[in-house]
């Protein structure tokens, strides 16, 4: 019995090592920081293999033919178009649910807390792009296309940096980031629809509002199930797909209809949850596991349909699909998409307004625009900054929103879809602006956090807008 026990406390301290090992795995694998990591291990390895002696390997997987048929139903396209038409419509569809989200009840919900993120949009969206415009005059007549690559924001890359600065940024950053991209992405969204659509087909453009208007009836009616609005929804992206509107807009539209009522109040779940818990202890035998007690599994499987009646379904389905596409859709179409192969004399690529025109918008444009619409909107008394953050900040965010990966991409590969040279330009115009805006915007965090701890703690409350909880 002593052996026994002393190898129990053996033992405990490598278990509570291995749970804090755990613990510590699962706060980092859903960080944005790990989505940031694993979208830029992706575009590296792109890169890497773009330009190695396995490059056409490659462009023949980029390019591979992938086929779905049923009877004398078949529908065939490349990898790369099923990544971008298809695989990308769920990244849409968690970007359409956080869009909805933040209006109803998030950062965006009331006009005077997000003016000054909608100011900064505004300006973070006009200036890249007429300062993209202004470079492209100068080249040929197809460059002008790209304008609308250097409007948007990489979400998973710019709050990936915030979360690997920690307290050396203010948390109200985040949030003011956070809230910026959503409305920057929005921006990219109506860019893509309005912009980037050719050839609209009316028949196939009215199936798909018949379809979108039976997904709004669903909701109505109080339909919850998944399976109704998944069927909806591949409808829905078949007929968008078929009318020559980007493919991608039908994420978006569906996610617009999910429904924001749970089916029961909170009442009803503490009520419900307190019952099943009374009876689950009332019954659990402590000398047996769940494995040998059916009747404790059933009450589990209660509990978790409690739960799920409870939460709302934008909630629940964001959280379900916030991994898969965080960490295998986006590396996929990163590796798909980052790939090029760089020029023999990298001196030449200067020549380019594509590329000039991309990194420069993106860099100086978001820093000009961003900045100069906050001042506007503070000075004018149209918005405040939040708590904690200076202008200083909003400037270094103003950097860190230049980082645009994952939507210049996206618009790039529709801008110049026929013209290779033109797209491979933007690609390394896009990966230079991102690299250069997110070293500088982690520059200037870590300056003005230097200062700040420089100066006595009246003069950093005052100067930086600092709360004394975050100098500590």
């Amino acid at each position: 019995m002593n052996q026994l026990q002393d190898k129990d406390r053996e033992l405990a301290p490598l278990e509570r090592k291995f749970n804090h090992f755990i613990c510590s795995f699962e706060q980092f694998f859903k960080s944005q920081a790990t989505a940031s990591i694993t979208l830029l291990l992706a575009a590296i390895a792109a890169m890497v293999i773009a330009n190695s002696q396995w490059h056409e390997a490659y462009e023949k997987i980029s390019h591979m033919a992938f086929s779905i048929s049923l009877g004398d139903f078949a529908i065939s396209h490349s990898l790369h178009t099923w990544v971008n038409d298809g695989l990308m419509v769920l990244f849409f569809f968690l970007l359409g649910l956080e869009i909805k989200y933040e209006c109803l009840v998030g950062d965006l919900k009331d006009f005077r807390d997000s003016s000054l993120v909608i100011a900064m949009a505004i300006g973070g969206m006009l200036l890249p792009a007429g300062i993209y415009a202004g470079v492209a005059l100068n080249g040929v007549d197809e460059a002008l296309r790209g304008w609308g690559i250097p409007m948007a924001t990489d979400t998973a890359f710019a709050l990936g940096i915030l979360a690997l600065l920690g307290s050396k940024a203010p948390r109200s950053a985040a949030v003011t980031l956070s809230a910026l991209a959503i409305v920057d992405d929005m921006g990219a969204v109506a860019v893509i629809g309005l912009f980037y659509t050719e050839n609209i087909h009316l028949t196939s453009l009215m199936y798909a509002g018949l379809t979108l208007c039976g997904l709004f009836a669903l909701n109505v009616l109080g339909f919850r199930r998944p399976i109704f609005y998944l069927v909806g929804g591949i409808l829905l992206w078949w007929f968008v797909l078929q009318s020559g509107v980007h493919a991608t807009a039908a994420g978006i539209l569906a996610a617009l209809a999910v429904p924001t009522k749970p089916y029961a109040q909170s009442t009803w779940f503490a009520t419900n949850m307190r019952s099943v818990l009374n009876r689950f202890e009332k019954n659990d035998r402590k000398d047996k596991s769940i494995l040998e007690q059916q009747d404790q599994h059933e009450l589990v499987e209660q509990a978790q349909d409690i739960a799920a009646m409870t939460t709302t379904p934008i909630q629940r389905w964001g959280h379900v699909l916030n991994r898969p596409v965080s960490l295998i859709i986006l590396p996929i179409f990163a590796f798909i998409n980052a790939g090029v192969a760089l020029p023999d004399d990298l001196s030449k690529i200067f020549d380019s307004v594509v590329f000039i025109g991309v990194a420069s918008a993106m860099v100086l444009g978001k820093v000009i625009g961003i900045s100069l619409f906050a001042w506007i909107a503070v000075k004018s008394g149209l918005s405040r900054l939040p708590n904690g953050l200076a202008f200083g900040h909003v400037f270094a965010l103003a950097c860190l929103a230049g980082v645009g990966f994952t939507m210049s991409l996206f618009i790039a590969s529709l801008g110049f879809a026929g013209h290779p040279e033109l797209l491979a330009q933007a690609k390394l115009g896009i990966l230079a602006g991102s690299v250069i805006a997110a070293i500088i915007g982690t520059s200037l965090f870590l300056m003005i956090k230097h200062k700040v701890h420089e100066e006595p703690k009246d003069e950093q409350h005052n100067k930086a807008g600092l709360p004394q909880t975050d100098q500590e």
